[in-house]
């Protein structure tokens, strides 16, 4: 004679069984949201670009507004003047955001650098037209946790900020 063994307990209530199934509906959902944004592409890398005016300057900034550890981020920052620069440009930065990048090279390289306790400043060539482009090969700094920011890019003229740019990135796991 066999001996049977039961794999589910013997008595169990309808209210048990509705609380089961319901707990399994709403983690099918939740994980069905989350893959449909995945393939929307709402949970990956995203860039934004932020502008302002001020002082005789025009600043706009493309930064990365959503990024993950280790991949690359754009941070591009254009200034214009109208009548062009008539001495070198300084460019203010937080060094929190440059302390979340992991930075390869500067498009132009910058001609001085200054470092204060939150902020550093490069000074730029003035280039030949109306509009400074400057680019940042860079990519979000490997091992970053999960947190959002914000950040400032200005424009300094004999240490005055003429025109800044405040943004938001965040890291996601």
């Amino acid at each position: 004679m066999t001996q049977h063994l039961a794999t589910l307990p013997t008595s169990r209530d309808a209210a048990a069984s509705r609380r089961g199934r319901n707990l399994r509906r709403v983690g099918i959902v939740a994980l069905s949201v989350l893959v449909v944004a995945a393939l929307a592409g709402l949970l990956g890398p995203r860039a934004a670009t932020t502008a302002a005016s001020g002082g005789g300057y025009e600043l706009t900034v493309r930064h990365a507004q959503i990024t993950r550890p280790s991949i690359p981020i754009p941070l591009e920052i254009s200034v214009r003047r109208d009548g062009g620069f008539d001495g070198p440009v300084t460019l203010s930065i937080d060094k929190d955001l440059l302390d979340r990048a992991d930075f390869n090279d500067w498009y132009p390289n910058p001609d001085g650098e200054t470092s204060g306790p939150d902020r550093l400043e490069y000074e730029f060539s003035p280039p030949a037209g109306e509009v400074l482009h400057i680019m940042l090969d860079a990519r979000t700094a490997p091992g970053q946790l999960p947190s959002s920011g914000r950040y400032t890019v200005a424009v300094v003229d004999q240490d005055v900020v003429m025109v800044e740019a405040d943004f938001r990135m965040t890291v996601l796991p």
